[in-house]
């Protein structure tokens, strides 16, 4: 089971499962902004997205300069349209990632899945 996200917000504590969140981006409408995505909606609170990369949460990769997706919930990668596509997600979310970054997200997404079923 992997530790929720906790976000203190102006209207007070959200509790986000890690099964929920489909990734974090940068608000550029508010300086040190982040959004949190998830298949129900979008939170908002202030923090950084190095903060989320490091290695309690092995579950999150970050994809792109603005960008942090969840592992947990990728449908696809697409090479060519350089787009992440997620499971469950009824408002067709998607967010982009650095070409850079291909090698090392399917890389790290083949990890996340194997030690899943491992644990199953």
């Amino acid at each position: 089971m992997k530790a929720p996200i906790i976000l203190e917000t102006k209207t007070g504590t959200i509790i986000i499962q890690a099964t929920e969140l489909l990734y974090i981006t940068v608000d550029d409408t508010k300086d040190h902004s982040l959004c949190f995505v998830t298949k129900k909606g979008t939170h908002y609170c202030t923090g950084d997205l190095n903060n989320y990369e490091d290695a309690d949460q092995n579950w999150l990769f970050r994809c792109h300069r603005s960008f942090v997706v969840n592992l947990l919930t990728i449908r696809e990668i697409n090479k060519y349209e350089r787009r992440v596509y997620f499971l469950d997600d009824s408002s067709n979310n998607n967010c982009p990632f650095s070409r850079r970054k291909y090698v090392p997200l399917k890389q790290s997404l083949k990890e996340i899945l194997f030690t899943e079923q491992e644990v199953l």
